[in-house]
């Protein structure tokens, strides 16, 4: 071979590898550019428009945050509201909102143990520069307006969960203890009985054979089934279960809340009702009884390991010999469909 002929080739070699470098760079940019877009895909868009670039980008930056301090680095949040996060850990959700022309990007966070208020806002914000700035909304008045847009698509952060609270650790240890080891696990007594919220029962109307009407929301189910067991729950599965609580199960096709007055007259004992258009559960209870012998033991006596912790439960009657122990650890289950995120779950429990 030649000396021009070898030269040709050699350019041409390089030509090609130019070439090949320069579509994979191209291809890069896209699929980066794709990433950000699909993070912020069917967020918002209440008039049906798409989310411009600099907010696809935050958007991407946003949901790519797990943990508590690099997000209220981004938000600014209220001193109040990472103290929640950290002690608590309730879900947190994200949506962004053109309706009204600007981009708006919208925080809520689910209800928490012994705080049953969902969905409340704790960040309201603009995209001005490209960069994240507060709305100044008054965030108790947006709520409202917020919450009940429906043409919102919200998404979850999944916030690492990693700093232990043995004050919550306890309150749930003495809630959930007596409606799964006493209830023999979740099952209609334990989760419309034993775990009911009491400000949610319903009275029954006079001459009625049921004690109280007890609803409970799918995602309050979703969220129950994944603080009690150690599997991770989805939706599906959690309807499949509540199906097989009783032969008197059934299912309508209408919304529970608002239509009360309308349903609560035939409800009879052990009747459970799925009502589907609100995704609501109602059960007609009777009377639940039972005493606990079981507490946990005091906090000195746990045992801590990374994100676990090991309760020794004690026998009340029996002068506090330990006769049992719950293991709890740190809820980062990742799943759908819950609104009340615990910070643990229930890894067991044994007798």
């Amino acid at each position: 071979m030649n000396k021009g002929m070898k030269y040709l080739l050699g350019f041409v070699a390089i030509f090609i590898v130019a070439v090949i470098s320069v579509f994979g760079i191209i291809k890069y940019e896209e699929m980066k550019e794709e990433s950000a877009t699909n993070n912020s895909a069917n967020l918002g868009s209440a008039d049906g428009k798409k989310v411009d670039k600099d907010t696809s980008v935050i958007v991407e930056k946003i949901a790519t945050l797990n943990d508590i301090d690099a997000l209220n680095s981004e938000l600014h949040l209220s001193q109040s509201v990472v103290d929640i996060l950290k002690k608590y850990s309730p879900t947190v959700h994200y949506t962004v909102d053109n309706s009204e022309g600007d981009n708006k990007l919208y925080f809520r966070i689910g209800g928490y143990l012994n705080n049953n208020k969902t969905n409340e806002i704790i960040g309201s914000y603009k995209i001005d520069g490209g960069k994240l700035t507060l709305s100044g909304d008054d965030l108790g008045k947006i709520s409202s307006k917020v919450n009940n847009n429906d043409k919102l698509k919200w998404k979850q952060l999944d916030l690492e969960n990693k700093e232990h609270d043995k004050d919550i650790a306890e309150m749930m240890a003495k809630k959930y203890l007596g409606a799964l080891l006493g209830g023999r696990g979740l099952n209609m007594t334990s989760v419309f009985g034993y775990l009911a919220d009491r400000d949610s029962i319903i009275k029954p109307p006079k001459g009625s054979n049921v004690t109280g009407i007890v609803p409970k929301s799918l995602a309050e189910l979703v969220d129950l089934y994944n603080a009690s067991y150690k599997e991770t729950y989805t939706v599906d599965q959690v309807k499949k279960e509540l199906a097989k609580y009783t032969s008197k199960y059934s299912e309508v096709d209408d919304s529970f809340i608002g239509n009360e007055n309308k349903y609560i007259s035939n409800i009879n004992v052990g009747d459970l009702i799925y009502f589907k258009k609100d995704n609501v559960y109602v059960v007609g209870m009777g009377g639940i009884g039972g005493v606990m012998t079981l507490a946990p033991a005091s906090k000195d006596r746990w045992i801590t390991e990374g994100d676990k912790i090991t309760i020794p439960l004690i026998n009340t009657f029996e002068g506090g010999k330990v006769d049992g122990q719950m293991i709890l650890r740190l809820n980062n289950k990742k799943y759908e469909g819950g609104q009340n995120r615990s910070k643990y779950y229930i890894e067991s429990i044994s007798k």
